[in-house]
């Protein structure tokens, strides 16, 4: 449940008008859908649109409970803002969904619909029945989501959430007509953030600096990298950098290697010999910013290149992960991951209700619904609530948004225990200090 820290609300009535739009929305999928949180950026692929809507015109359009659907089973453009029959006279709060429920990938369509479902049960648990869901299929396209925004500003969203990519985001950003609407989006670009637009997602930079502060905590003043030469390799060893420098901390050796590589033996030994020579002024601490099958095999060639068996192992929220805890290299490592104990429930519902697991982002998504339910109570999203000094608690923990558009998080750290899993050994702050920034 996502709250005022210090606070929680109580179970509202379920959104009917929620259920009525869910079923137009025709997003379900045979079997289990496939995260697409890789650990890269999100970034959408440039596609032909004019064929999409080509095809689309040859399908031809639905009809349900009055309401005109298009071939993927998402409401067509209304005619002023939607308010229905039985809720008529009354004050409604619409918010948009921009969410890419027809990308050509289907892991992001899998997500999107994941998405769809966590804003769902935000809604049935926190929402009245006068908060009215406007979802949009941006497609994956820029251009699509200026004007499925616009569609729904028509139909009276006051303030939208998603889209889910940056590109996506900073196109509403940049589209005048859009100005001064409130978005909460879920892209992990820092870049797009700002003015009225405010990320929801878990961003590396706060991972880092997460890290970064307990390993400090734990008498860690050297670091290291050992990543892939990527946008966001080179994005977590700058924040690496910059989280030691202003703690007084120091990295003492980068190893990046060929994204993708399989064994980059030479960067492994490189970086072991560095790590051992700088031992001789205190223990060093080495981010390793992979995951999965490409974790298990990154991981080992430190150790078998001769670094000190003292070091000490660090992994992103990527090593969330039972499938890379066997790996015997990574014993006793530690990782940033949200608080566990929420997400664990979350995940029980969310397999009762859908028969599935829920996607990477659907808690995020629930979150960021349950927040906007809540500030939206009184009519609007006012920018003086959002950022709020003492935060908000969601499934993901506490957080707050900052005036630059970021989120802000007590995140949780994790020791790797092959055989045991992954064992909470610092539980995420429960306030944060006054000054926001």
């Amino acid at each position: 449940m996502t709250s005022r820290a210090q606070s929680r609300f109580g179970r509202l009535a379920p959104s009917l008008v929620f259920a009525a739009f869910l079923t137009l929305a025709g997003c379900a999928t045979s079997g289990p859908p496939a995260p697409i949180s890789s650990g890269k950026p999100r970034v959408e692929p440039s596609q032909d649109r004019q064929a999409d809507r080509d095809r689309d015109d040859e399908r031809g359009s639905l009809h349900a409970n009055g309401l005109e659907i298009d071939a993927n089973g998402l409401p067509k453009p209304l005619r002023g803002k939607f308010t229905p029959e039985f809720l008529k006279g009354k004050d409604l709060v619409r918010a948009g969904v921009l969410l890419p429920f027809s990308h050509p990938n289907a892991g992001v369509r899998a997500e999107a619909e994941g998405m769809l479902a966590g804003i769902e049960m935000a809604l049935f648990d926190h929402a009245p029945d006068t908060f009215v869901l406007l979802p949009k299929d941006t497609a994956g396209s820029k251009s699509q989501t200026v004007e499925m925004a616009e569609q729904a500003q028509s139909e009276g969203a006051e303030f939208f959430l998603g889209p889910l990519f940056g590109s996506s985001v900073a196109a509403l950003n940049e589209e005048r007509k859009l100005a001064g609407i409130p978005v909460i989006a879920f892209s992990n670009d820092r870049d797009v953030a700002g003015g009225n637009t405010w990320l929801a997602s878990i961003s590396p930079e706060e991972e880092v600096s997460s890290l970064v502060e307990y390993a400090i905590s734990q008498g860690f003043q050297q670091f290291a990298f050992f990543g892939p030469q990527s946008a966001l390799g080179q994005r977590i060893e700058t924040a690496l950098q910059f989280e030691a420098n202003q703690k007084g901390a120091r990295v003492v050796a980068t190893g990046f290697y060929p994204d993708g590589s399989d064994s980059p033996s030479s960067e492994a030994r490189y970086l072991a010999q560095s790590i051992n020579s700088a031992e001789s002024y205190g223990p060093v601490a080495v981010l390793i910013p992979e995951r999965g099958t490409q974790l298990r095999k990154v991981a080992p060639l430190l150790a078998y290149h001769g670094v000190s068996r003292s070091v000490q192992l660090m992994g992103l929220s990527g090593w969330d992960d039972p499938n890379v805890w066997r790996e015997p290299s990574l014993k006793g490592g530690w990782f940033v991951a949200p608080p566990d104990v929420d997400l664990q429930s979350f995940e029980t519902r969310y397999k009762r209700i859908y028969g599935r697991a829920p996607t990477s982002l659907a808690a995020q998504a629930y979150d960021a619904a349950a927040l906007a339910i809540s500030l939206s109570a009184d009519g609007d999203l006012d920018r003086r609530e959002i950022l709020a000094e003492d935060g908000f608690v969601g499934l993901n923990g506490l957080f707050r948004f900052t005036a630059q558009g970021t989120a802000e998080r007590k995140l949780s750290i994790y020791e790797v225990s092959p055989g045991e899993g992954a064992t909470l050994i610092h539980e995420g702050g429960t306030r944060f200090d006054p000054d926001i920034g």
